[in-house]
């Protein structure tokens, strides 16, 4: 005996089924056992989505039963009032509530319900469509999504931690439905509140041969040791510019891939000498050990700053130094996703002059105190103590609610040195939020959840 098919949804073949079985006569046990359904479930489609057809008005008859004490009386007018009531046929009492294989419903003048096929399936689709349209969440859900989780997502321009936060205190929100609502204008949240997504252009073909000599250290050597040494560290190194000036200063990143981890560090210019400077540092700062363990695979880019292999290799003898390919900052997109976060702080277009290493340490803190999904919820602050000390590195783990990345995290200087380098238009265009004390308080404002 075949399973019978309960909690699937109907398709319009299996309506067309219940009507073509409804005009033959047949009973809903019999129907049930054709589709392999449960009879109740059969009960309550036809219920559920017949079709009442009202008689004529033949002879001027008005079919509604209010019609001699209505004070609305006009010809026909049954057919939009919501308040009518009608004569239903007796026979619609019993089972199956129908009048599709009835012999005298010719001459009848009662209300008749139908089952149609094409109606059922219709109305069915608009009442899913409509069911996931709307929010079936309760009153403090909606005050909390409406309220603290929009003040997080202002703060810290991230969906993911916020709700990370949010449903550590009971709650079960997901991600992908969050953001179909915020699609839809369901939420305070807007699309404009969110960080803009990039804008791709159809770029003209590029040679992205490699113009110097890097026998060794190409993308492909990188992707062999890889397969090699599947359990090597692996870090990614770039430089951020504020303004583009060859006197300008700009910031060393570093990023340990296994655990989303980012250093930064300011140089004073974009040279070589400047950034085997900066590394060497570093490297006294977690000691020797550590740096050459972190260091063991390293991927960057074709910039001048880091071309000048024999330089490196003098000075950092155990790393082992690959390069992308010309053009191709994709194949190390891991720690240009981490600039963006950058951006949210000190956009593209401001300089870097006024800011110190304190400020870029802060900007650190906060931006590895982010959860991220690939870590499962945690923040790359949770797994660091594995690969380097942050004993001198002036970092350290900001609570969660706390994470900023927007350019009051800075404070006033950096709100008034943003509108020195960039007009309005620029600052709309880099969706850039000026998020305001009042509204840094009224994150959980001293709430207590229903839910804990």
């Amino acid at each position: 005996m075949k399973k019978k098919a309960n909690n699937v949804h109907l398709t319009y073949e299996g309506r067309l089924i219940i009507e073509n079985l409804l005009n033959e006569g047949k009973k809903i046990t019999e129907i049930g056992n054709v589709l392999r359904r449960d009879r109740s479930g059969i009960a309550k489609e036809i219920i559920k989505h017949r079709t009442i057809v009202l008689p004529s008005s033949f002879n001027n008859s008005n079919v509604c039963l209010k019609h001699e004490k209505c004070n609305v009386k006009s010809f026909e007018c049954y057919l939009y009032c919501k308040n009518i009531e009608v004569s239903l046929c007796p026979k619609l009492t019993s089972s199956p509530h129908i009048c599709n294989s009835c012999t005298s419903k010719k001459g009848c003048r009662y209300a008749k319900y139908y089952y149609k096929a094409s109606n059922a399936d219709c109305e069915y689709r608009n009442n899913w469509k409509s069911d996931r349209m709307g929010l079936h969440y309760t009153k403090i859900e909606i005050d909390i999504l409406n309220n603290d989780f929009y003040y997080l997502v202002l703060q810290n321009k991230s969906i993911y931690h916020s709700l990370n936060i949010i449903n550590k205190h009971g709650f079960n929100f997901k991600r992908s439905t969050i953001y179909k609502q915020i699609g839809r204008g369901q939420l305070k949240l807007k699309r404009i509140d969110l960080p803009r997504k990039s804008e791709t252009n159809n770029k003209k073909d590029i040679d992205k041969s490699y113009k110097r000599n890097v026998d060794g250290c190409t993308y492909e050597d990188y992707s062999k040791v890889k397969e090699e040494k599947p359990d090597a560290i692996e870090m990614q190194m770039d430089t951020v510019e504020g303004i583009k000036n060859n006197n300008e200063p700009v910031i060393l990143t570093l990023k340990i891939i296994k655990i989303q981890f980012l250093l930064i560090l300011k140089l004073d210019r974009k040279t070589n000498k400047d950034v085997i400077e900066a590394l060497k540092v570093f490297r006294d700062k977690i000691t020797k050990e550590a740096f050459n363990r972190i260091m063991e695979i390293l991927l960057t880019d074709n910039g001048a700053e880091f071309i000048s292999i024999e330089k490196f290799k003098e000075e950092f003898k155990e790393i082992n130094m690959f390069y992308c390919h010309p053009y191709a900052s994709y194949e190390k997109g891991s720690i240009e996703n981490n600039h963006e976060l950058i951006r949210r702080i000190i956009p593209k277009g401001v300089s870097f002059k006024s800011y110190g290493q304190k400020d870029f340490n802060l900007i650190c803190s906060h931006i590895n105190s982010l959860c991220r999904e690939e870590l499962n919820g945690k923040c790359p602050f949770d797994l660091v103590s594995e690969y380097i000390s942050l004993d001198n590195l002036g970092i350290h783990k900001i609570k969660e609610e706390d994470v900023m990345l927007i350019p009051k995290l800075l404070g006033d200087k950096n709100i008034e040195n943003i509108k020195k380098y960039l007009d309005s238009k620029d600052i709309k265009k880099s969706n850039i939020r000026f998020l305001t004390s009042n509204e840094k308080e009224k994150i959980f404002g001293g709430r207590k959840y229903e839910n804990e």
